[in-house]
């Protein structure tokens, strides 16, 4: 390929060009399905309960680190629903990404959702009379 489809190919991508033009100049485009998430996606996991500070979040990281962490303060408060949200999000830097996450609220309820890039993949609630548990698999 010559430095000219490079750069013509390399502007038809920024533009967000790429599945129209690229294949009839003849240049591959990788369309990744959000279904199986690897190197370059944005993972994002949404974590909602009925208390600010709870119990626990477990989650594979961008390097499929299995991470923990306990007494997970969370920032944002919805006053119509009474309910707190966070996030944690980041781009994969492996080949197959583990998107499994355990969340456990230290009130009644507790929800999870794992989006890859702009698709939401896994979403699971629980209600419990304590210590809400929920697992997006």
């Amino acid at each position: 390929m010559t430095r000219t489809h490079l750069v013509i190919a390399g502007l038809i991508l920024t533009l967000g060009l790429g599945p129209i033009l690229a294949p009839a100049l003849g240049v591959p485009f990788a369309d990744a399905s959000p279904r199986y998430p690897g190197t370059g996606d944005r993972i994002t996991v949404v974590l909602t309960s009925d208390r600010q500070v709870n119990s626990t979040v477990v989650w594979y990281d961008s390097h499929n680190r299995m991470r923990r962490q306990s007494d997970l303060p969370l920032r944002r408060f919805d006053k119509r629903t009474g309910l707190w949200t966070g996030s944690l999000v980041f781009t994969s830097r492996v080949r197959h990404q583990k998107i499994d996450t355990l969340f456990q609220s230290n009130g009644r309820f507790a929800a999870c959702a794992v989006w890859v890039n702009t698709t939401k993949m896994r979403e699971k609630s629980a209600r419990s009379p304590r210590y809400a548990t929920t697992y997006c698999r």
